[in-house]
């Protein structure tokens, strides 16, 4: 082989080596990017946990004041209306009148 070629292939080595350098650099830069999104992942999924827990206590809450008002709802349903209370002080009246005048004979 004569020195021209060599020369040729010497610098074609030369630049393949650079050219692994530049490689390894960037895979470097790769794997130094992945660990950070793994960190922050790693941050996400951690806050997202938080959430749901809070979703959950939120969800059962919010079951329970549902309950309630449901039972309250009901309990109103079940309360002397306006009307009711005017016949109650109608039937009363008379009845205390009737009692009277029942004593009053006696």
């Amino acid at each position: 082989m004569d020195n021209k070629v060599l020369h040729q292939i010497l610098g074609e080595m030369q630049t393949m080596n650079s050219d692994m350098k530049e490689l390894k650099t960037e895979v470097t830069s790769i794997k130094s990017d992945v660990a950070a999104l793994k960190s922050e992942q790693q941050t996400t999924n951690e806050r997202l946990a938080a959430i749901e827990s809070k979703q959950t206590i939120m969800h059962e809450q919010t079951g329970k004041l549902t309950e309630y008002h449901s039972e309250t709802m009901a309990n109103f349903e079940n309360l002397a209306t306006k009307e009711d209370l005017a016949y109650f002080d109608k039937k009363i009246t008379e009845h205390d009148r009737e009692l009277f005048k029942i004593k009053q004979r006696a």
